[in-house]
């Protein structure tokens, strides 16, 4: 007799509170990987700042 597809247990259908295993791990890398490209958009625009502060360009604090 074939086995019949269980459904998850939750109420909620949310990935992070699956019965697969699969579901779970991809769920916290892509919420490793938002929060990742978060921090890494923080700190490049705290540099760009800077580049831009400190740039001879004449866009910058010291320019001519």
């Amino acid at each position: 007799m074939p086995k019949k597809k269980s459904e998850d247990t939750y109420s909620y259908k949310g990935w992070l509170n699956s019965d697969s295993f699969l579901k779970r791990a991809f769920a916290i890398l892509g919420y490793q990987m938002v929060a990742g490209l978060i921090i890494y958009g923080i700190f490049l625009g705290v540099i760009l700042i800077f580049a831009l502060l400190f740039s001879g360009t004449g866009l910058g604090l010291f320019g001519a």
